[in-house]
């Protein structure tokens, strides 16, 4: 399997650090005002930390330093629609040749159906008829939180060394301010919106990028209550006006627990069982593509890989479209182009809610095109230890 191209695009609307600040003010306004009418006093000290931010506070613990957000009405499919049709656009690409659709996303546009690979299916026009037989059209849409893009890239491999499929799109976008709960800073600081398309297509073996040897996954349920949504699923399908009041439908974390475990593992553990498996070094990588949860974080892993003897390239976002949970890693390859060079040697590692952690190896053996409806300048977001 190979990459024959890939696309990634981000909403027109910007939030400044500054405009999500002013955000959490509104929001601790709205809250103090309720609880005076209701009788209550202002929020104590520890409530009203959870509303306090500035552009230096993000940039210094946080480093981004602006994200994209969807228009209101818009979902997952717009996002995932917009850059599967800039790729088959600008690529030449027909879409009539897909014969399978995977969806990486932990924001559906609908929370039980339709799944967003049906709905790409119809936006793209492509075929599910040959004459008067069905063609058949494998489509799955998957979650697995911030490793859901390398996961589905393992699942595309799957399906086409197995002959399932021979061209496959692999789309991974997230709505992810739609998940944002206003009182707490720790998501509204951090998240954005963002869609991103892949093109997977079959090749000889002697081409492939990748082999079964490549791929590395883990989960540890024990701690899924780290990054977890308390009401909304089947479990609680329907929460009580004071569970939506106080955001229990939104994400909510322990960023102190988050830090503290998967620091640690990704810098260590992780990286060594996917290296043994597929019997590289560590400074065999020429560049890597590590889930942009935060840039502080990031840099801490990134910092410890180099201590071990990295001397790859690290390819992100930059700070300037938060993290957009399962496009993170496809729209920093994108954002990127002048990395991907025929012969390097590549990891793409995502990580996060589950908890979880998913990786690839591989090795770029044609030219990769990419396209973005932005311009690829980094801006001048903080880059510790990047």
């Amino acid at each position: 399997m190979r990459l024959d191209g890939l696309s990634a695009y981000a909403p027109e609307h910007v939030w400044s650090n500054a405009r999500v600040a002013a955000r959490l003010r509104l929001e601790r306004m709205r809250l103090n005002a309720r609880a005076g009418g209701n009788g209550g006093g202002v929020l104590g000290p520890e409530q009203a930390k959870l509303f306090e931010t500035s552009d230096r506070w993000v940039r210094r613990f946080i480093g981004f330093s602006e994200r994209r957000f969807c228009a209101e009405g818009e979902g997952t499919i717009d996002l995932a629609t917009r850059a599967a049709r800039q790729l088959f656009e600008r690529s030449g690409r027909s879409a009539a040749d897909v014969d399978a659709i995977v969806v990486a996303s932990v924001t559906p546009s609908y929370l039980y159906s339709p799944p967003d690979a049906a709905l790409l299916q119809h936006e793209l026009g492509i075929p599910v008829w040959q004459g008067a037989v069905p063609r058949q059209i494998v489509g799955a849409d998957v979650s697995l939180a911030c490793s859901s893009w390398v996961t589905s890239l393992t699942l595309c491999y799957a399906l086409i060394r197995s002959g399932l499929a021979r061209r496959v799109l692999l789309v991974g976008a997230d709505r992810m301010s739609a998940t944002i709960n206003w009182r707490d800073r720790s998501f509204a600081t951090v998240l954005g919106d963002a869609g991103t398309a892949a093109l997977c297509v079959a090749v000889p073996e002697a081409e492939d990028w990748f082999s079964p040897s490549q791929f590395w996954s883990w989960l540890d349920g024990s701690r899924a209550g780290i990054i977890r949504t308390p009401a909304g699923g089947s479990r609680h399908p329907s929460p009580s006006p004071e569970a939506v009041e106080a955001g229990a439908h939104r994400l909510a974390m322990d960023g102190a627990a988050v830090r503290e475990i998967l620091v640690p593992f990704m810098s260590g553990p992780a990286l060594d069982a996917t290296l043994a498996k597929a019997g590289w070094a560590i400074d065999s990588l020429d560049f890597v593509a590590l889930h942009e949860a935060n840039l502080t974080l990031n840099g801490s892993i990134v910092k410890a890989w180099r201590e071990r003897g990295f001397r790859g390239e690290v390819v992100s976002g930059e700070g300037r479209f938060g993290n957009t949970t399962s496009a993170s890693i496809p729209l920093a390859l994108a954002m990127h182009p002048d990395a991907l060079k025929v012969g390097s040697r590549f990891g793409l590692f995502g990580f996060g809610g589950g908890l979880s952690a998913s990786f690839a190896l591989g090795t770029l053996r044609h030219p990769l095109r990419t396209w973005t409806n932005l311009d690829q300048r980094p801006a001048s977001a903080a880059k510790p230890g990047l």
